[in-house]
């Protein structure tokens, strides 16, 4: 057998050990806790490929270098060399601290000081809650929050020019909770954030999105109140406690501002002040529109045949039922003129920015950036998305559309930074050309899909507005995972991105509103597979109706009622079958080239506007009524049991689990859970792999400000429900479960702020950090044969925790032994493709192509170890072939708790040659036996044993029991994928 010839250097050992208790301590805490499993690390895959939507950037105003990027859900980002290289500073690992954010302050008297604010400061269907106001007093490196706990979304923070310790804190307030309350209103601290008033306040529905001062007079201040709240597949965007509001004197007393201002229903409310002309104050406005205005997100396309409308009514003076628009002050608020009916859709957008360089020029964020060059009278695109720098007419060289921030530094007047749904983009050529920063891995996935291909499997995944796409697990590369790996399935907004089971060359994919694709690797071709009244034949009203709700679409017809995220799933018993749900399930035989029905409707068939929101029903042209938001009463999880063919799962967004044993012949409908609350979005079913009569069913209660977790588990196939939601603790909602298959009581729950797993079934859940940032785990997947779990978070890109096997036997009475080596996987035993010689540019991020690092090369084992060892020993994993020939002996850390430690794959270096004169010692060194030089040869493929041992001199003495493992040659043809 040809043995591999590579070297790795000692630095490249992976060795990681935490040890936060004492043994007794530890003990004490049934040995279950965080602090334990630090050791069981997990790694980025990235990709850069797209990254995610960006809220706020900051250009320290001391320092042109130094940006600051706050990002909708992966944290904040900071690079002191202007976009080189990027460190992620919020939030902390191990700290539940927010990772939605609305916006971020330089202190411009003291760069140290940086606040932040939590709560994506939108209202759109994927907004999330923060946690409050951050303060950094050292830059960034460290983090206080400093108040408004119950915030969940502040709108903007501006401090005093005049007082670094005073600071205003514009906050929204909750977003879903029905009543509302919260910390909301307008909040002013004269202490650096020690102690807190709330100046303004309207009601606990009504919140305030934005203020901004009067450059020659701080004390004088306007702030908008927004009124506003989202449920289900509801959204209201205004109401009638919305408006201007203005103090004089520091914000002791305020005053409602009309005078030419909208005088009914308002919505949302963006503010800005020209520094350069006194008492110019700007204002977009959201209200009822007379003469269209609701463009923005979804007004992409139209009618072309559609009549005219009629002219709009003249601008002036608006009206309850015309008031949206731009609107203008010169007398620094005491009147308005309204310039124009300009609506950015203020759920998704609406902020407004001044530009220094040029008069009465205004920048609108939008779907299209749009500008006003004549002080608001007319609007148009920029054509931001249209500069392709010379590369080509196709849009992969365009700036990425769905703005939201524009950073015009200071001190150089062409130099602009730009954050959108796509990530940060910077121009020095004042927007001729623009570059994206591609080393942001702050991608928003929806869903994750791990394939099988050997050895290295495929992930692909669904994203925010940045498309879908599949990329490798780890690679034959020497410089790791390439963005130049990853390659897009479809467009849109990515959703659920699946491998066929039968064939590894076909990857599904979705978009928004259940948009089905069948993507071929070997063509590198999408094809659209949606059922359609084309490709459908429907299924018997008479039929299947035991448990079903009612039947039809609104009005009466019998269309289809798709969730923004529509589940789909392949089946693991027939090739070719799919099932896709909309309020019907569907299922394919033929990868989609024919479909039928095979339920009723399976929801509650609720109707939106009979709903009650803030309160009361509204009227349905209340302002941002419904808009962007999802269709209510949808199936939005479908599962099939991997153990039996037609046994079918369905959960839908109005609290329902429906399931068939007979492939949708009948269903059983399930409405109440314990312990969970009626009509709580199912956010995950799960049969179980090991039991066809056990099934798993998470709730994810978010829209109603709900927060808590909830896990239900079935073992009658429905029939019955136990909670083992356990001690997960609060604001932890759960994303996606997963059941190891092979240990029936390890199972991994995705939450709102990480990983978690249990070994007991449930009762206690214990958070797996391992170095990932508090982060959304939106949905995961359990890789059966390289045991990896595989995570999609939303803001944070994929993640893997390689070779979880280890945790299949761990138990309190395991972390009580002296020392017990886990389980452990196969390895591979190649050498990795390629060179990457330092100044290598093209390689790597500098190069443009950001990588994230594969895993080891090696053998991989987790150990714990229960109490010291005895003096003048050493603790080793000795590696024997099975017929008992020793391999190698590794020294590894014998101090109590769980480590990991790689094997290279070497055998024990040659015995030194005999030197009377050497000093005595120890040969070799820990792990690798030694530095580059002092190698032993590479084994051959083939079964090993490894024990763990004390070892006194030339002593071994076994402890505990052995693991058998494989060591595999990689197959040839691997190194023609992802190389």
């Amino acid at each position: 057998m040809r043995r591999a010839t590579f070297l790795l250097p000692l630095a490249t050992l992976f060795f990681t050990t935490v040890v936060a208790t004492t043994p007794n301590e530890q003990a004490g805490q049934n040995g279950l806790n965080a602090e334990v499993f630090e050791a069981m690390t997990v790694r980025s895959l990235g990709p850069a490929l797209v990254t995610g939507r960006v809220v706020d950037i900051e250009i320290d105003p001391n320092d042109p270098n130094t940006y600051y990027v706050a990002s909708a859900f992966g944290g904040l980002w900071k690079s002191t060399n202007r976009g080189f290289t990027f460190d992620h500073v919020f939030p902390r690992i191990g700290e539940v601290e927010a990772f939605s954010l609305c916006c971020v302050e330089v202190d411009p008297r003291d760069s140290n000081v940086v606040w932040l604010g939590t709560g994506e400061n939108n209202s759109q269907r994927s907004a999330h809650f923060g946690t409050g106001l951050y303060k950094s007093t050292d830059a960034g490196e460290s983090w206080t929050r400093v108040g408004l706990e119950t915030s969940e979304h502040i709108g903007r923070i501006i401090i005093d020019p005049r007082d670094s310790n005073v600071v205003w804190v514009a906050s929204q307030g909750p977003l879903f909770t029905e009543g509302g309350g919260g910390d909301r209103g307008l909040y002013k601290t004269t202490d650096g954030g020690k102690t807190w008033t709330r100046s303004l306040f309207v009601n606990d529905v009504t919140g305030v999105t934005d203020v901004v001062f009067d450059p020659r007079d701080p004390d004088t201040l306007f702030a908008g109140t927004y009124q506003r709240m989202r449920h289900v597949g509801q959204m209201v965007g205004g109401g009638p406690d919305g408006g201007i509001f203005k103090s004089t004197n520091g914000g002791d007393t305020w005053t409602k501002l009309s005078n030419g201002l909208p005088p009914g229903d308002v919505g949302r409310i963006n503010l800005a002040v020209d520094p350069r002309v006194p008492g110019l104050v700007y204002a977009m406005i959201d209200a009822k529109s007379a003469g269209g205005g609701r463009g923005g997100r979804g007004g992409r396309g139209g009618d072309p045949d559609a009549p005219a409308p009629p002219p709009p009514p003249p601008l002036n003076p608006p009206t309850a039922d015309d008031g949206v628009g731009f609107y203008r002050s010169t007398d620094n608020g005491t009147t308005w003129e309204r310039m124009s009916r300009t609506r950015n859709n203020p759920a998704y957008y609406h902020e407004i920015f001044v530009d220094p360089r040029h008069a009465d020029t205004i920048w609108a964020v939008a779907t299209t950036y749009q500008w006003s060059r004549d002080g608001g009278k007319t609007f148009s695109p920029i054509g931001i998305e249209d500069s392709t720098t010379n590369m080509g007419p196709t849009g992969a060289f365009n700036v990425h559309v769905d703005h939201h921030e524009v950073e015009f530094d200071p001190n150089d007047p062409e130099h602009i930074l730009i954050g959108n749904d796509g990530g940060v983009y910077e121009t020095y050529d004042d927007g001729k050309t623009w570059r994206m920063f591609s080393n942001l891995p702050i991608t928003q996935y929806y869903r994750v899909s791990a394939g099988n291909e050997e050895p290295f499997y495929t992930v692909c995944g669904g994203t925010q507005d940045n498309f879908s796409m599949c990329g490798p697990s780890r690679t034959a590369h020497a410089v790791g995972i390439r963005t130049s790996d990853w390659y897009m399935t479809t467009g849109g907004d990515g959703f659920q991105t699946r491998h066929d089971p039968n064939d590894p060359n076909i990857i599904y994919s979705t978009s928004q509103n259940g948009g089905l694709t069948l993507f071929d690797r070997r063509l590198g071709r999408s094809r659209g597979i949606r059922p359609s009244a084309n490709n459908t034949f429907t299924f018997s009203e008479d039929e299947g109706a035991e448990g079903a709700g009612a039947t039809g679409g609104r009005g009466g017809g019998t269309g289809d009622r798709t969730n923004w995220d529509a589940p789909y799933i392949t089946s693991d018993h027939v090739a070719g079958r799919l099932y896709w749900g909309s309020q019907f399930l569907y299922q394919t035989d033929d990868r989609g080239t024919s479909w039928q029905r095979v339920s009723p409707d399976l929801t509650r068939n609720l109707d939106y506007r009979e709903i009650e929101l803030m309160g009361r029903l509204w009227e349905q042209d209340a302002i941002a009524f419904h808009e962007s938001t999802t269709t209510l009463s949808t199936i939005v999880e479908v599962a099939e049991s991997p153990l039996m063919s037609g046994l079918l799962v369905v959960g839908t967004d109005d609290g329902l689990v429906q399931i068939t044993e007979d492939n949708g012949k009948n269903w059983r409908r399930v409405e109440d859970f314990p312990g969970v609350p009626k009509f709580t979005y199912v956010s995950d079913v799960v049969p179980s792999p090991r039991d066809s009569n056990v099934i798993f069913v998470t709730f994810n209660n978010w829209q109603t400000g709900d927060y808590k977790p909830y896990i239900v588990r079935s073992d009658d196939r429905g029939r019955t429900w136990t909670n083992i939601t356990g001690d997960l603790p609060a604001l932890h909602d759960v994303w996606a479960l997963e059941q190891d298959h092979v240990n029936s009581n390890l199972l991994f729950a995705g939450t709102e702020f990480g990983l978690f797993f249990t070994v007991d079934g449930g009762q206690r859940w214990v958070p797996l950090r391992g170095g990932m940032p508090p982060t959304q785990v939106r949905d995961l997947q359990l890789q059966r044969r390289e045991n990896d779990v595989v995570m999609a978070t939303f803001g944070n890109g994929f993640w893997i925790l390689d070779d979880y096997s280890p945790l299949r036997e761990v138990t309190a009475a395991a972390l009580s032994e002296e020392a017990r080596l886990f389980p452990l996987r196969h390895a591979y035993q190649f050498t990795p493709w390629g060179v990457a010689q330092a100044g290598a540019a093209g390689l790597a991020t500098l190069g443009g192509n950001f990588t994230t690092p594969n895993p080891p090369v090696g053998a991989v084992f987790t150990y714990h170890v229960g109490r010291p060892l005895p003096a003048n020993t050493e603790l080793v994993i000795r590696i024997t072939e099975p017929g008992g020939g020793q391999v190698r002996d590794l020294v590894v850390d014998g101090a109590p708790g769980l480590h990991r430690e790689e094997w290279n794959l070497r055998e024990d270096p040659p015995p030194p040659a005999p030197n009377p004169d050497a000093p005595a010692g120890r040969a070799g060194g820990r792990g690798f036996g030694g530095g580059r030089g002092s190698q032993g040869p590479a084994v051959d493929p083939g079964l090993f044993r490894a024990q763990l041992g004390r070892k006194a001199g030339d002593t071994f003495t076994a402890i505990g029991t052995f693991q058998i493992f494989q060591v595999k040659e990689l197959p040839p043809q691997n190194y023609s994928l992802y190389r």
